[in-house]
């Protein structure tokens, strides 16, 4: 989680897959963040995590094409 308290303003995160769980295991730490955060749709359903992001005001929730649209404005990317 060190990683995620050296981002910026200019970097962005993602969770997906099973790092969607991060929402639960780390509630308050996306608070702090100054990097914007996003969570991939498909994933918190699967997992049924929608009303986990209800309560987190940073994260916003993204389809595959908006992934896509993120992953070509922002390189190179790294996945922890």
């Amino acid at each position: 989680m060190q990683h995620l308290q050296n981002t910026t303003a200019q970097d962005v995160i993602v969770l997906w897959q099973d790092g969607v769980y991060l929402l639960v295991k780390y509630p308050t730490m996306f608070e702090k963040l100054n990097a914007p955060c996003y969570a991939l749709d498909i994933d918190l359903e699967a997992r049924n995590l929608i009303t986990m992001l209800e309560m987190q005001d940073k994260i916003q929730q993204i389809s595959l094409s908006e992934l896509v649209k993120l992953t070509e404005q922002h390189t190179p990317q790294l996945a922890l």
